[in-house]
């Protein structure tokens, strides 16, 4: 039997539902920016592909040229809104009273934490940002060091112009240590344990300075071929930056042809890791020394800071290249360095645990963080402080009094 038409129990096809158009996020710009200060942060402004940003965010490189026309435009739209949220964070503490400085190191504290796959971001702006760009950065830094200094003059009127300086350049080094490492904690236990290490900076005994001193130069090169490349490649690379020195170079440096420089190394990463490795057994040795020396807690951690102090203030070049320059080492090698500061954090941790009993090992770690942050930002100051001024301030960190 022939259905007649318009009464057949078969339903005529209709047209294909159409494929649900994938709405663009609002905040695109926004993810974007999130997921650069990721990988600028993690790799160094260099080593990261615009490609592997947009991979991140789950668009084509095509759309996040929509946003920004290059790397250089974003990662100074990245830093500015990092320079931004700190100071928003600031800006929301009221100004005035006893509590300021707490109020503020929390928020200082508080920023970092949450913040922390980001803060190394940091690290790399004074080299690569143009001066229009670096000077919001720099704005931000100036607003927060003067705000922290006046509430802490108000607490401590007694202190000296550089006396508070150099206290407030080590509070806010603690207060970005988090940003350092990715030791475990409860934001509430950090936001408490970091400010009170902060804090109680302001009755350190600091050494009264000693005369001004002539900045120790780079003294003798060593007359050993592969010492010699090693410390001139060191030289230029905190002077010019990893990607701007040349084989050619460093072999000009070190009086040798560029075929002399291969001899001892196959490429420019290996100069780079093998400097790296060598500042990390001089930090193992410094720590087994200052142990073999002692026979209390106390005097461990007295003596690994003392070490660890002079061996910063006499290798800025070195920790300055390490602080910028880690992301261009091999994965394997950034793997092996990572490992070996772990290994370091965790003996000074086992005797501040030792030395105060009632610090759980977890919080030990947070402040070892701290005051070697402290040692690296102070270090690396010009003038550079005393180091026992320098060592003061770590040391009481870790001990929470003035030994």
């Amino acid at each position: 039997m022939t259905a007649r038409p318009g009464t057949s129990d078969q339903v005529a096809p209709g047209p294909a539902p159409a494929t649900p158009r994938r709405r663009r996020p609002a905040d695109r710009r926004r993810l974007i920016v999130d997921a650069a200060a990721k990988a600028f942060s993690d790799g160094g402004y260099h080593a990261v592909r615009l490609e592997d940003i947009a991979d991140a965010v789950g668009i084509s490189a095509p759309a996040l040229y929509r946003h920004f026309p290059n790397k250089y435009a974003l990662f100074a739209e990245t830093t500015a809104v990092l320079a931004a949220s700190l100071r928003a964070a600031l800006d929301a503490v009221p100004e005035g009273g006893d509590g300021e400085l707490r109020t503020l190191l929390e928020a200082m504290t508080l920023a970092s934490f949450e913040n922390r796959r980001t803060g190394g971001l940091y690290r790399w702006e004074s080299r690569y940002l143009e001066p229009e760009d670096r000077a919001i950065v720099l704005d931000v830094v100036v607003h927060q060091h003067r705000r922290v200094r006046t509430a802490a003059r108000r607490l401590r009127p007694d202190l000296g112009e550089v006396d508070a300086n150099l206290v407030v350049a080590a509070m806010t080094s603690v207060a970005a240590s988090p940003t350092t490492h990715r030791a475990s904690l409860p934001a509430r236990e950090v936001t408490t344990l970091i400010p009170d290490a902060a804090i109680d900076l302001l009755d350190a005994a600091l050494p009264e300075p000693a005369a001004p001193r002539e900045p120790a130069g780079h003294g003798l090169v060593p007359s050993a071929k592969r010492e010699a490349i090693l410390t001139e490649a060191v030289i230029l690379f905190a002077d010019r930056g990893f990607r701007d020195v040349t084989i050619e170079d460093i072999a000009h440096a070190a009086d040798l042809p560029a075929s002399g420089v291969y001899r001892h190394f196959p490429s420019k990463v290996a100069i780079l890791e093998a400097a790296f490795r060598r500042a990390t057994d001089r930090v193992t040795t410094a720590t087994s020394d200052a142990l073999a020396s002692s026979t209390t807690p106390r005097e461990a951690i007295m003596a690994m800071v003392h070490r660890y102090v002079q061996l910063s203030c006499s290798s800025t070049e070195l920790i300055s290249v390490y602080e910028t320059e880690i992301g261009h080492v091999t994965p394997g090698a950034r793997a092996e360095l990572r490992g070996q500061q772990r290994i370091t954090v965790e003996e000074w941790a086992t005797w501040v645990g030792r030395e105060r009993r009632d610090l759980p090992l977890t919080h030990a770690r947070f402040l070892v963080h701290a005051a070697l942050n402290v040692v690296t930002d102070l270090s690396r100051l010009k003038p550079q402080p005393a180091p026992e001024r320098i060592e003061a301030l770590s040391t009481r960190i870790l001990l929470g009094d003035n030994s």
